[in-house]
């Protein structure tokens, strides 16, 4: 079965329809939904959700350890307050370092509470365009930002993810998974989620693929509370069940 990809309304009508203000009223006291018990009982705090994603992401490229990854360039798209960004940095990612969001507030967060050695580059995006040039990244990734993004302005934003990786380069794309229902639960109870809509794996994929990514596959991640981080060995080898309480879809754009 076919999924349709919704074509990228204008520039114009994504300018009106810019999440600024929504996300800007949660900068200071953003916990990415760690106010919901459920997800407390899951995680001691966001660091520990940002964890197992950087994890997986060093693993899947291969730059555990020592000085790995240093010659290559990483986007984070919708970066919020750069919770995945230190992940990577604590967790021995020694390349260069960019975000950027929608939200000013955020962005000056993440630049006020940044603790884990230089600051990275950290911007605010425009209304329909990345502020970064073509082909800037050896990777790219977007950790639970599309589920903001109303669907008809999703094709936008992974044709930008293409358009500023490079040849050869990753695309990543970390999202809740709809068929988990304690993930639904979570999400229909987060204050930030509120106008949430959530994509599938097919849905990921397939927009992938579209912005002109190939070699694209999904795994589900967080089969187990990031709390039991002794069973993740257990969880990779269930990788390929659309089970865990987010997934994630990665592509290369063609080289």
């Amino acid at each position: 079965m076919s999924v349709d990809v919704p074509e990228p309304e204008s520039a114009s009508q994504t300018a009106h329809r810019e999440p600024k203000a929504e996300f800007d009223q949660h900068a200071a006291g953003y916990d990415a939904g760690m106010d919901n018990w459920l997800k407390r009982l899951a995680g001691a705090s966001a660091e520990d959700f940002a964890e197992v994603k950087a994890d997986w992401l060093l693993r899947y490229l291969g730059l555990i350890g020592g000085e790995a990854g240093r010659s290559t360039r990483l986007l984070d798209f919708g970066c919020g307050k750069a919770t995945f960004l230190k992940a990577l940095r604590r967790m021995g990612y020694a390349g260069d370092l960019s975000g950027c969001d929608v939200s000013e507030g955020m962005i000056r967060e993440a630049l006020r509470t940044w603790d884990v050695g230089p600051r990275p580059q950290l911007c605010t995006q425009l209304p329909d365009r990345l502020p970064f040039d073509a082909q800037s990244f050896d990777i790219v990734v977007a950790s639970a930002v599309f589920h903001h993004i109303p669907p008809a302005q999703r094709a936008i934003w992974y044709g930008e993810l293409y358009r500023v990786a490079r040849a050869g380069g990753r695309c990543i794309v970390f999202e809740h998974n709809p068929w988990n229902p304690i993930t639904r639960w979570v999400v229909s109870r987060t204050a930030i989620d509120a106008n949430a809509s959530l994509l599938s794996q097919r849905e990921a994929i397939a927009a992938l693929r579209h912005a002109g990514f190939d070699e694209t596959f999904a795994n589900a991640i967080m089969i187990f509370p990031p709390r039991l981080g002794f069973l993740r060995p257990i969880e990779r080898t269930l990788a390929r069940l659309p089970i865990g309480g987010q997934y994630v879809a990665a592509g290369r754009r063609r080289g």
